[in-house]
């Protein structure tokens, strides 16, 4: 007869979450219950990467590389429109969200787990009324073109979701793994 049980262990120094399965085989002609430990599966491995920046568009290019070298080395290889829409999210925090001030920072962490990427960039800005830019943004197909204005599009068609917190301050960007 077999009795299954699981347990979920959580390694702090790594961060993995495994399930261990154990199995407990009792044979009726036998006194002897012997225990064995299978199958160490992976339910979820976190990653988790954040930084601060000066709002300076020079810091663009680096911290976009360094989050594509990020997606690469956790096994997240076909990233180059969620990379456009990192890029148009922390060029709006640094240009509109901190108005490209030097002493403002820009908060960004990048979460990776089995499921999904998760971006999360906050400014020292004043925030915006996001609702209304993304309703001016349907109202006229015109409003794709403008020079200005389109990151919210952008950040909508290469991400699998998104929304604003902090009035604004704070975007969260999730592209799902599958």
């Amino acid at each position: 007869m077999f009795f299954i049980r699981t347990k979920n262990i959580k390694n702090l120094d790594n961060e993995y979450y495994f399930t261990i399965l154990y199995i407990k085989y009792s044979n009726k002609h036998s006194r002897d219950d012997k225990t064995v430990n299978m199958c160490v599966k992976y339910l979820t491995k976190e990653m988790t990467l954040s930084m601060k920046i000066p709002s300076d568009k020079s810091y663009i290019a680096k911290v976009s590389s360094d989050f594509l070298t990020f997606l690469h080395t956790n096994g997240i290889k076909e990233c180059d429109a969620f990379q456009v829409a990192f890029e148009e999210a922390l060029t709006n925090a640094i240009v509109h969200g901190n108005g490209n001030n030097i002493d403002k920072k820009v908060d960004i962490n990048f979460n990776i787990n089995d499921e999904y990427v998760e971006v999360i960039i906050e400014d020292e800005g004043n925030g915006f009324d996001y609702i209304m830019a993304m309703i001016e943004l349907t109202e006229s197909q015109d409003n794709i073109y403008k020079d200005s204005g389109r990151g919210i599009f952008l950040i909508s068609l290469y991400t699998d979701d998104f929304y604003f917190e902090n009035n604004g301050r704070k975007i969260v960007m999730i592209k799902y793994r599958n």
